[in-house]
């Protein structure tokens, strides 16, 4: 009977190991991760405003993605970072993208191929759009100030998608992390009627723990935390 020699052996563990991981495609040494682009596009648009208003925010509309749906405790978060990926910040997400080259970003071909898990919630065609349009644009460390209309506040208009985008990936499945779901409007109603304070304090970054500050990717924008305290207190209209 043969036996394979030890050199082969080693190379072949090593295969089979590196055949698990993530492809990395920028050194982190590459990205400068401090370099924040702040923008301010105008809400609405008209007229010149267009082309501002059609800025994709990295902290507003990607980070949360990737945070929520991949970066969550037990997966790609600092202290699970399975697979030796971390998808929680901007110079770590930079390592499976590629400026204005989508279908050769790893972060990006892999969302519902593997990425969020099959038994987990999974970002929807809007989210993948949103990606690519990022991708698109350049990859950039975008932030945004005011990136919505705090006079859209029904849960059709505004509230469903900001929930679905930042907190999509822990609650939008039942039973939701924590006994936590808020994938529909009236589980989502439910949750806020019976823990006021304690969403209050989650959104608001007011939470007595800092893990239950949510999103966990950061605070969000001040007009759309605006918009979900306008559609509770006016009775949440849909």
């Amino acid at each position: 009977m043969s036996t394979i020699k030890p050199p082969i052996l080693l190379l072949l563990v090593l295969f089979m190991f590196s055949a698990c991981q993530h492809d990395i495609i920028n050194s982190p040494n590459a990205v400068i991760p401090d370099t924040t682009i702040i923008v301010t596009p105008p809400v609405g648009g008209g007229g010149n405003s267009n082309l501002a208003s059609d800025t994709v925010c990295f902290n507003s509309e990607i980070l949360p993605l990737y945070s929520s749906y991949c970066g969550s405790a037990g997966c790609h978060d600092i202290s699970s970072h399975r697979e030796g990926v971390i998808l929680t910040d901007y110079a770590r997400i930079m390592n499976g993208i590629k400026a204005k080259q989508p279908n050769n970003s790893a972060y990006y071909t892999i969302i519902g191929h593997g990425m969020p898990p099959r038994n987990s919630p999974q970002m929807t065609t809007a989210n993948l759009a949103t990606i690519k349009k990022w991708i698109d644009q350049g990859a950039l460390n975008t932030k945004c100030t005011n990136v919505c209309d705090t006079t859209v506040f029904t849960y059709a208009g505004a509230v469903q998608t900001i929930i679905s985008n930042n907190c999509g990936g822990c609650h939008g499945a039942k039973p939701g992390t924590a006994n936590v779901y808020l994938g529909d409007y009236a589980s989502t109603k439910a949750y806020i009627t019976a823990n006021p304070t304690i969403f209050s304090n989650a959104i608001n970054y007011k939470a007595t723990t800092a893990s239950k500050n949510m999103p966990q990717s950061g605070k969000m924008v001040a007009c759309k935390i605006t918009q979900i305290e306008k559609w509770i207190k006016n009775g949440f209209p849909q």
